[in-house]
């Protein structure tokens, strides 16, 4: 045996120090996607931390294995000694229950001691997660602001192909995948006289469904607005069953298959395939519009905290000996035909059984009776980042159709940018970097009343690459004229090249900080005809999302715009 750990111990230091590498790494990617505004990149960046991180640790605990024992030793040792002095010896005397209990929750020996009391403990400092989140929706917080926002993002960066991928997953935790899943385990496990572990799932299903009812009907949160949704749920948004469900079954197969395989390898690929199984449910249930984001992250804290509790209770139970069964160890490598079976039937019935809708979402456009300071007062005239902080105020006012904006910039030598889809986020990251051009690159979402751009203009300078740009980005308001000419506002600024901005340096545009120039050329270029300059804020300065410095005048060109 110690042979053995002496050939595993290079290959658990390489990968040890690589994960640690690829986490740090992986760190600086994820506040840099924060800048960037993708919501889904963001997710997979989180996700690949996670599994960073299980490794890590693993590595970490595996390489330590020895030396945690010693330390153990000698704490006991040391105990031993401090047990024999008087003073030690007058306090247990006089408070014998309470030390009794407290030796008793630290005991291996027993199946109340220090396994129950750590698995106690874990499940705890989970739940707490998903505590804290609860508290910030019921309350309101910062939280529920950066979900609509997210929510109202969403139908601009939906494609065909992740549609028809996010369906596919959220199947795998459907009703029929849940049933399916756990009679496979069961049977599986039954049949190998794992009679305990049958049981767990059926209980683990059981409880999930108690975990998620019960919150769900006490907290009644209301799912996003029908018109950001691809199909219709029933019942409250939070928390997602779907994701309570996946992280407790799943956890709970992956928890068995690790079990079942010894090489360190193999349980990193189960680790993980669970982790990545995981983000991607909660992932689609963002993503077709039926929960929100802090749906799903309490749901994961909720959905881990039970699933501790529920390893905790099979390792006691088996570690001592309370299940009579035999044997008595948890090996069953049969259970990895289960997911490759779950993917074939969500392969096959999601397209059958989850039948999406796309709903266009009615907007009562209100008409006021021109543009002037007082009516202006009712337009939102600051753009926000995805936390809601204040960016830079509107410098454009536009009156007319989309058509007819998307004519004028288009006709002047702009191009519209895509949508910032994953596919489109990363090509624009790549071309950036090479210092190419992509001529209709997608722009960081900003916000405004917590609705995404409806339209982003660029026009490229002389130096042909995506590193400078002008650009813009324009909102349809809920306003009109009394001539039908629909309300537009817009914010403007001037790409000078790439920058490391921040204390983390992460790479992202560096703007002109002059705004109002950007205003006067983009007023010069689409050669339009100004009605008035509006003082909609008071001249100022302040930051954008990626921590620039810009400055305004505070007024806004209002033109109204020809056929």
């Amino acid at each position: 045996m110690m042979k053995n750990k002496q050939v595993n111990s290079p290959f658990l230091v390489a990968i040890g120090l690589g994960g640690l590498l690829l986490l740090v790494g992986n760190v600086y990617i994820v506040k840099s996607l924060i800048v960037f505004g993708s919501p889904l990149l963001f997710a997979i960046g989180i996700a690949i931390e996670l599994i960073l991180l299980v490794i890590v640790a693993h590595s970490l605990i595996r390489l330590l294995h020895v030396p945690i024992k010693i330390a153990v030793s000698i704490i006991r040792s040391a105990w031993s000694g401090v047990a024999t002095n008087e003073y030690v010896r007058r306090f247990r005397s006089s408070h014998r229950s309470i030390s009794t209990w407290l030796v008793g929750r630290l005991s291996p020996k027993q199946p109340t001691g220090l396994y129950l009391t750590l698995g106690v403990i874990t499940a705890l400092v989970v739940f707490s997660g998903f505590i804290n989140v609860l508290q910030n929706v019921v309350g309101h917080g910062s939280l529920t602001q950066i979900d609509v926002r997210i929510a109202n993002l969403m139908p601009y960066i939906r494609t065909p192909l992740q549609t028809t991928f996010f369906r596919f997953v959220t199947f795998l935790d459907n009703g029929q995948s849940i049933v399916l899943l756990v009679a496979l385990a069961g049977g599986i496990l039954w049949r190998a006289r794992q009679r305990l572990a049958a049981v767990s799932f059926i209980a683990a299903l059981l409880i999930g469904e108690v975990g998620s009812y019960i919150p769900k009907h006490l907290v009644g949160r209301m799912r996003p607005d029908p018109a950001l949704s691809l199909y219709k749920q029933g019942t409250f948004s939070f928390p997602s069953g779907h994701v309570i469900r996946s992280t407790i079954l799943s956890g709970l197969l992956a928890y068995l298959l690790f079990r079942s395989f010894r090489s360190t390898l193999s349980r990193y690929l189960i680790i993980g395939g669970y982790v990545i199984s995981v983000a991607l449910v909660a992932l689609s249930r963002v993503y077709l519009g039926v929960h929100y984001p802090s749906d799903v992250i309490a749901s994961v804290f909720l959905g881990g905290s039970i699933l501790v509790l529920f390893i905790t209770g099979i390792e006691i139970l088996t570690r001592y000996k309370l299940w009579q069964q035999k044997p008595t160890s948890f090996r069953s490598r049969r259970l990895l035909a289960i997911p490759p079976i779950l993917l074939v039937v969500s392969l096959l019935l999601s397209p059958v059984s989850i039948h999406l809708t796309t709903m266009h979402k009615t907007t009562i456009l209100r008409t006021i009776q021109a543009i002037n300071e007082t009516t202006t007062k009712s337009l939102p005239v600051y753009s926000e980042t995805l936390t809601g902080k204040t960016m830079e105020p509107i410098n454009f006012i536009y009156l007319g159709s989309r058509g007819q904006i998307q004519h004028q910039f288009l006709s002047h030598g702009w191009y519209k940018a895509d949508p910032s889809t994953v596919s489109n986020t990363l090509k624009a990251l790549a071309v950036g970097f090479q210092g190419r051009q992509y001529l209709n690159a997608p722009v960081t979402p900003s916000y405004l009343a917590s609705q995404p751009e409806t339209l982003a203009f660029q026009q490229p300078t002389q130096s042909n690459t995506l590193r400078q740009r002008h650009h813009t980005r324009l909102w349809r308001t809920n306003f009109r004229l009394p001539d039908g000419s629909e309300v537009w506002v817009a914010t403007a600024s001037y790409d000078e090249g790439i920058e490391f901005s921040g204390s983390a340096k992460i790479p992202t545009h560096h703007i002109d900080p002059n705004v109002d120039a950007e205003r006067d050329y983009i007023t010069r270029s689409l050669q339009l005809d100004v009605m008035q300059y509006l003082q909609v804020v008071k001249a100022q300065a302040g930051k954008n999302a990626g921590g620039d410095i810009f400055f305004t005048d505070g007024r806004a060109v209002v033109t109204k715009l020809s056929s």
